[in-house]
């Protein structure tokens, strides 16, 4: 696949890929230190054996959503921003655009305090020297600003080779934690008091926002087939795989940072290496697509100055400790992208509004006003019903899209029957 990730036009059939491919690179962007710790949270909290169930439930969920947001990027051959931008009207997808920036910053928060945390806890083993914790995390937070600056096509390239390496080593910390215990031991451990639904929301919003940016991958799909591939082996597997290697050795050892519990079986500079080279790989993506769409919704500033702004606004919501409400952050993300998708589902599949060309677009008003009232107002009404203890489905995301969905469809319905655009 190309990067050309800003393209405004179709992708050509000729540079299309199989679903294979694209759930590798899915499975891929699974695999990061904030899962990790959302993981062993959820292991923890819920115990491993309804946390089984709780990460299949979420991925199932995950699966499902997925699958129709790739049919649309497969069939369309654009990316979603061009697809939002339909069907929300150019004004309205830069407001869009401004909501996904401040969810990627808070990613790239959650990563840098975590990644100055993983450092802070390799110096107290391999090192006499001692710092802060947020020294680190400031530190850190340099390397990956500069680098995003100075280094991203290569960094982007290098990503590909880290996660391989994090991967297997979590396999074998999870192969060696299950020396020290059996998994039927593991599965008898209670938690201390999630709940269900939290935790199934908390799954789903760790990979909400990839399951609303699918057709950036599936754009490059061969047919529906791919598309479901993709969706149920990328999205689903991906966060099993995540949440199971995580969880383990969590349980086993007691210990929710992955550094730690990697000292323990051994692995010590090696580990250390990747999670460093991972985590720096994976955070200059998620400042660069920050930056990106920071630029897209307010296109003022030099690209190298809105790195370093967000770089340095991230960096001190990282200081503040925005990892410790790793949970709840994840929650609000499964409450609040949905209902994107959802109105973008509607308007493709239930309304049959399948002509993406320029010349439609040109046509469309420079904000869609049902679809602006649906996109933010669902979200708040499910945000609402979430912590008041209300829902329709008992899976907040679900709700989330659901609502957004339906008000959309009775909203576009109603401006039919009135005449209105």
């Amino acid at each position: 696949m190309t990067s050309d990730a800003s393209s405004r036009t179709p992708v050509p059939k000729s540079e299309s890929v199989s679903g294979f491919q694209i759930a590798v690179v899915i499975i891929g962007i699974s695999i990061t230190l904030p899962l990790m710790y959302s993981s062993g949270e959820l292991a923890q909290g819920i115990g491993l054996s309804r946390a089984m169930i709780a990460v299949l439930a979420g991925a199932l969920i995950l699966s499902l959503m997925s699958v129709p947001a790739s049919v649309v990027g497969a069939k369309t051959r654009l990316s979603s921003y061009m697809i939002i931008e339909h069907t929300f009207g150019y004004a309205g997808a830069k407001f869009v655009n401004f909501w996904f920036g401040l969810f990627l910053l808070g990613w790239y928060a959650v990563t840098a305090e975590l990644f100055g945390r993983t450092l802070f806890l390799a110096a107290e083993e391999l090192t006499t020297f001692t710092a802060g914790e947020p020294v680190y995390t400031m530190l850190s937070s340099v390397l990956v600003i500069a680098t995003t600056i100075y280094g991203f096509k290569a960094i982007d390239r290098l990503a590909l080779i880290a996660v391989p390496f994090l991967l297997l080593a979590l396999t074998s910390v999870a192969v060696i934690s299950l020396r020290q215990a059996t998994f039927a031991d593991l599965l008898v451990i209670e938690g201390v008091g999630m709940d269900m639904p939290t935790a199934i929301s908390a799954v789903v919003g760790a990979a909400i926002v990839g399951v609303v940016l699918m057709p950036d991958l599936t754009r490059y799909a061969r047919n529906t087939l791919d598309c479901v591939v993709a969706s149920f082996l990328g999205q689903g597997g991906g966060i099993i795989i995540a949440y199971v290697l995580g969880m383990i050795p969590v349980l086993v050892f007691g210990e929710l940072d992955p550094m730690t519990y990697m000292f323990m079986v051994g692995f010590g500079g090696i580990a250390l290496a990747v999670l460093v080279f991972a985590t720096w790989t994976t955070n200059v993506i998620n400042l660069y697509s920050t930056a990106l769409a920071a630029r897209a919704s307010v296109p003022v500033g030099r690209y190298r100055l809105v790195v370093v702004v967000c770089g340095i606004v991230g960096t001190a919501a990282a200081v503040i400790g925005v990892a410790d409400h790793l949970i709840d952050f994840l929650v609000v993300l499964g409450l609040l992208v949905p209902p994107i998708a959802g109105v973008y589902l509607c308007d493709f599949f239930l309304l049959g509004r399948t002509d993406f060309s320029a010349k439609h677009l040109e046509r469309r008003p420079a904000i869609k006003i049902n679809a602006m009232i649906a996109g933010v107002g669902s979200g708040a009404v499910a945000t609402w019903m979430y912590f008041s203890g209300a829902s329709l489905t008992t899976i907040a995301p679900a709700d989330s899209l659901l609502i957004a969905l339906v008000v959309y469809l009775g909203l576009e319905l109603a401006s039919r029957k009135f005449g209105k655009a």
